[in-house]
């Protein structure tokens, strides 16, 4: 049952208003502004009728007092009212009071005014939690963006991560069918870089390859960390080996500029390529192949391209 709080300094009138609504609602009288609002602050209230002409308090003092307790902000207020002054009722309006009932009272209007105002409460109330559950939904899709995003992202390289670039491959080959090539690139020595400069520096030449990948590589072309020095960078459209050697002869050439400019001489690189017309129409096959043609790179003296080959299985 719904709770209404009447707030009027003459008994009579209480009187009149609670015998009117008792048999629909809960009904608490109250003869002041000041007993009105302890009243309202302890105990749950659905709507406040309230006098405008009262004593000590008035109902525009009362309702301005009600509106700044937060709890009790949105409690819709009815004023109750003998007068017929506009401006009067213009301030309560700016107040926040959502209607005026004039004295003396007609029973059948007060009950259609209050069951409309509850109505609409219960409308807005019901608004305000779609909106919130909404809210929250869209929060929590938000967050699980952001997390993917996150898990899908390398933080000191700002490449894909490795189980990025895996879906794409797979998503890649099946769009241009046996075109494309995996690169697998990796820093010659990078574990002594760590050991003389220190993690930092080292993660300061992680980032200057991985921007010389993103300064060479072009959409749809995409480019990911894999490993703590190792890089995967796959080449769609390529169809033949001499263009997969180009565009990586390309990455080799603007990382050993960029290695230059932040100081770390004598930093070389290594790929190994792998061709899916020769390996195969998976992401797992291509990185096999292509690891195995870096692994003959790293013990060739390193510095160097190679790509795999079926004539050499």
């Amino acid at each position: 049952m719904k709770s209404i709080l009447v707030v009027d300094d003459s008994q009579f009138n209480l009187m009149v208003v609670q015998k009117a609504l008792e048999k629909d609602y809960e009904v608490n009288t109250r003869l002041n502004g000041i007993e009105g609002i302890k009243f309202a602050k302890n105990n749950p209230v659905d709507l406040i009728l309230l006098d405008i002409d009262m004593p000590e308090l008035s109902g525009i003092d009362t309702i301005k007092i009600l509106k700044k307790d937060p709890r009790l902000a949105k409690t819709p207020i009815i004023f109750l009212t003998g007068l017929s002054d506009h401006e009067v009722e213009r301030t309560c309006l700016n107040l926040g009071a959502r209607d005026f009932i004039t004295k003396p009272f007609n029973e059948p209007v007060i009950l259609q005014r209050i069951k409309m105002i509850l109505e609409l409460e219960d409308l807005r109330k019901n608004l305000e939690r779609q909106v919130r559950y909404k809210t929250e939904e869209l929060e929590k899709l938000t967050a699980k963006i952001i997390k993917t995003f996150a898990n899908s992202m390398d933080p000191i390289t700002e490449l894909w991560s490795r189980m990025y670039i895996e879906e794409k491959v797979n998503a890649a080959i099946s769009q241009f069918s046996l075109a494309g090539a995996l690169v697998v690139l990796n820093i010659d020595n990078f574990r002594l870089i760590n050991d003389a400069l220190g993690y930092e520096q080292g993660n300061v030449c992680l980032k200057t390859v991985g921007r010389a990948i993103l300064n060479t590589i072009k959409e749809p072309e995409i480019a990911a960390r894999s490993s703590a020095d190792e890089f995967l960078v796959y080449l769609p459209k390529v169809s033949t080996k001499e263009e997969a050697r180009i565009m990586v002869k390309e990455i080799f050439k603007e990382a050993e500029n960029l290695l230059e400019k932040n100081k770390f001489y004598g930093i070389t690189v290594s790929a190994g390529i792998a061709m899916t017309l020769e390996t195969g129409e998976y992401f797992n096959s291509l990185y096999y192949y292509a690891e195995k043609a870096l692994h003959h790179v790293k013990v060739n003296g390193k510095n160097g391209i190679a790509i795999h080959s079926q004539k050499e299985e």
